[in-house]
């Protein structure tokens, strides 16, 4: 399958009406969010010129995406998806507004912390009603573009917010992205709300209502699968947000545009991977297609804690980033086809919030390293880690095998019956 059969394809898939709405609302919303992403990290840090508070500002952001996945993840799959998602959106409007007029790191942290709570709801209610918009043939392809969406933002949403900080500091990002969630606000609106649910869940009970959330993750091969080796991933993930602003400004003095510009390598490696996702997935064995993803972030980390040239750090980074972009459009695919409708909320939830809390205790422990041991090492150690959830991405994902359909790739649900670790 060539690039301009896979781009075709792609956006092919705006002949859904919904899929239109809710892309121009991804690639806008998220294009503010990357902006401001850049703009809190280059605030707190030139606030505090601390990673420890860096770590901190990441644990605010995902904290409540933990809690809020564990304790109230039912609540995507019984309340309409498109009321929590516009909500969310004007919720992070008047959070980004207040931060304009923080007066300090601690200020920032905890409006950070409330942008949180609404991305916490936001981002499972998306990836949980996409399905629903798309037919089951096209549901890899439109993983695939809404990746590449997000992806492109991560080029330009950095390089902006990096130039904008450098130039007149971080309130014009925090202005733009509020202005982001307005118009998306605005574009899901317009998706009739049968578009992103097919069927509103009933309640079991409070606490039953959690575990069938949770029973779906650990009894579905897939979405174990991603449950697993992707925390594993977390620490390394964890590890490079936070030691990435010193590593660029101190170990390579390149300043708040050279963290811009690094983050934008980044981006453009992911919006490579998700652009050939389906691709490759639909050529290469799911199992080595999976572990190949790990193991091209693992290599980029690496290399680049061996403080290279920045410019040639910058190239590597889209090492990388290939391989995020790859796992990005395969887990959401996992999540997607291994469970149904009615669950697939709770599911997206339990495992982002397990991510999160992953992310936060990780975030904190790699701000201490960077500051004591410099951010180097914690770049090294990051690779390290990615080796690791290769190879548990590796051994888990082996009895799944892909099924090939009319348009794209689907993972098969059911495991070999041969393979020594099967379910």
């Amino acid at each position: 399958m060539s690039l301009r059969s896979t781009s075709s394809d792609q956006f092919a898939l705006f002949r859904y009406a919904g899929v239109r709405r809710l892309f121009w609302a991804t690639l806008i919303s998220s294009a503010g969010t990357w902006l401001a992403f850049v703009a809190l990290a280059l605030d707190v840090y030139d606030r505090t010129h601390s990673s420890v508070w860096v770590g901190a500002l990441f644990v605010t952001e995902t904290l409540p995406i933990a809690l809020l996945g564990f304790f109230f993840g039912p609540l995507l799959d019984r309340l309409p998806r498109r009321s929590l998602m516009i909500g969310a959106d004007l919720f992070r409007v008047v959070v980004f507004i207040a931060l304009v007029f923080a007066p300090s790191a601690w200020a920032i942290l905890a409006l950070a912390m409330l942008a949180g709570i609404a991305a916490g709801l936001f981002a499972p209610a998306v990836y949980a009603g996409l399905p629903n918009l798309v037919e089951e043939r096209d549901l890899a392809g439109a993983n695939g573009l809404f990746q590449t969406a997000t992806s492109a933002t991560m080029i330009v949403g950095p390089l902006f917010g990096g130039a904008i900080v450098a130039v007149v500091g971080p309130h014009p990002a925090y202005l733009f992205n509020a202005a982001s969630f307005v118009l998306s606000a605005l574009l899901i609106a317009g998706i009739r709300p049968s578009g992103l649910q097919s069927v509103t869940a009933a309640s079991r009970g409070y606490l039953r209502d959690l575990l069938d959330g949770a029973a779906a993750v650990f009894r579905s091969r897939p979405l174990l699968t991603v449950f697993i080796a992707w925390n594993v991933a977390m620490v390394g993930v964890a590890a490079m947000n936070t030691a990435e602003v010193e590593l660029v400004k101190h170990d390579f003095g390149a300043g708040d545009l050279g963290y811009g510009v690094f983050m934008a390598a980044t981006g453009l490696g992911v919006f490579i991977g998700a652009f050939s996702a389906r691709a490759v997935f639909a050529r290469t064995p799911f199992a080595t297609a999976y572990a190949l993803g790990f193991a091209l972030l693992a290599v980029g980390m690496g290399l680049v804690a061996l403080l290279p040239p920045f410019a040639l750090a910058v190239a590597i980074l889209l090492i990388a980033g290939t391989g995020n972009g790859l796992l990005l459009t395969a887990n959401a695919m996992l999540v997607q086809q291994g469970t149904s409708d009615d669950l697939r909320g709770r599911s997206f939830a339990l495992i982002m919030s397990a991510n999160a809390l992953v992310l936060t205790f990780s975030s904190l422990g790699a701000g201490v390293l960077t500051d004591y041991a410099g951010a180097r090492l914690v770049w090294a150690l990051a690779g390290a880690a990615m080796v690791l959830a290769g190879l548990v991405g590796w051994l888990l994902a082996r009895p799944l095998s892909p099924a090939r359909k009319p348009g794209g790739i689907a993972v098969s649900l059911e495991p070999n019956p041969e393979s020594p670790i099967g379910l």
